[in-house]
């Protein structure tokens, strides 16, 4: 059996993606996961074969996850589902390590061939991602043009986490680092992304997906 953990935030398309996937002989829907945080408690326990993550997640994202679950989990094949084949996120995904990365706007079964293809060790991308990672490597200084893959994970984890709402002491308290740390990565996230006021972060977080309106 393979086995699964699914993770996105809204618990519809949770039971969407088990349906559809338990409809296989062989996957097993081990554990459900509703942010990052989840996701990395359950995988210590549940050691699955594969996590499905949604990339817009509360508390930490998927991109945040992914970096984690590479540096944890390395063995765990990841698969990111997205609305946005945007190129910062498709370029941060693949230097991240991602396994697979599908569009939720494409057909139901891609999930399935995905997980087929990453537990036997290849990968998996949309076919308008694949174009995508075409395109950018024909082009890449355009994709390099982008500031957030100039983020470091943490940078990423520091923004997702400001643009929720969260204090610099709330920030602290959820990522285990001082407060003195928060305000250095605050001011260097100001920096890259050319943004004077930390209410511009919350924009720039809402424009390019990274927390839900």
């Amino acid at each position: 059996m393979i086995s699964i953990l699914i993770a996105d935030d809204h618990g519809i398309v949770r039971e969407g993606l088990r349906r559809l996937l338990e409809s296989q002989e062989d996957f097993e829907v081990v554990g459900e996961a509703s942010d990052g945080q989840e996701v990395l408690t359950a995988v210590k326990t549940l050691r699955p074969d594969v996590a499905v993550l949604d990339i817009t997640m509360p508390r930490l994202g998927g991109l945040e996850t992914l970096e984690r679950l590479r540096s944890n989990h390395p063995d765990v094949k990841v698969i990111l589902l997205s609305v946005h084949g945007d190129p910062p996120f498709i370029q941060s995904a693949i230097s991240l390590g991602a396994d697979g990365y599908i569009l939720k706007d494409g057909r139901a079964d891609e999930i399935v061939t995905a997980v087929r293809e990453v537990v036997q060790g290849g990968s998996y991308f949309s076919p308008a991602v694949a174009r995508e990672i075409v395109d950018q490597m024909r082009s890449p200084q355009a994709a390099a043009k982008d500031p957030f893959s100039l983020l470091s994970g943490r940078e990423r984890e520091v923004l997702h986490q400001i643009a929720e709402g969260l204090s610099a002491k709330e920030v602290a308290v959820a990522l285990d680092i001082s407060v003195k740390t928060v305000e250095a990565h605050r001011t260097s996230l100001m920096r890259k992304l050319g943004v004077r006021k930390a209410t511009e972060l919350v924009r720039y977080a809402l424009r390019h997906g990274l927390i839900e309106p």
